[in-house]
């Protein structure tokens, strides 16, 4: 079956409805719902039925079938035993704000320390873009194995000065060989 004309869609809905059977989740309340599958994937499985669709033609189903890009949000807060309550998270932020307050009138700097998640170095897949002639070819899988090393953010801003520094250690698992000096 051929998705040319209007009058398959239907056929072509059921069917995509079949697959995702049990690979939907979705919210009762506002009736998002929402997949893992790849629209790729799911045009692979329908040409194993002899429908042929673009991954973008079933896009554009899940579409009228109420599914839709999403990503996660991090908004719970969590609820387990260990986690401090948010009132007690709110106090300790405002007496951070007040020491800096006090530091700022002082003049004392006011250090912003930072790490980021560590990151494989190679060719690997990043998210985002650039402008480019031609695209940047990364490795098919990033295996940690490919991996020329790990890199580990790391950044020191002071916030009267409006300075920082950033640097990337390279090290097995830990930070120690950053190269970064610090006064004391």
């Amino acid at each position: 079956m051929e998705a040319s004309g209007r009058k398959k869609t239907p056929e072509i809905i059921e069917a995509i409805a079949e697959l995702m059977q049990h690979e939907t989740a979705g919210d009762p309340i506002s009736g998002l719902k929402w997949t893992r599958k790849t629209t790729e994937k799911i045009a692979e499985q329908l040409a194993k039925l002899n429908i042929n669709v673009s991954p973008n033609t079933v896009g554009r189903l899940l579409k009228e079938m109420g599914f839709s890009l999403r990503v996660n949000h991090k908004k719970l807060a969590s609820r387990s035993h260990n986690t401090v309550s948010r009132e007690v998270r709110n106090q300790q932020f405002e007496y951070i704000s007040q020491l800096r307050e006090a530091f700022a009138r002082r003049g004392n700097p006011i250090a912003s320390v930072d790490a980021k998640k560590k990151e494989q170095i190679g060719l690997f897949k990043n998210d985002g873009t650039s402008w480019a002639q031609a695209p940047q070819l990364v490795n098919d899988h990033d295996f940690r194995s490919d991996a020329k090393g790990i890199a580990i953010p790391y950044g020191i801003y002071d916030t009267l000065a409006n300075i920082g520094y950033v640097v990337n250690g390279t090290s097995i698992e830990s930070n120690k060989h950053l190269g970064c000096d610090h006064t004391g």
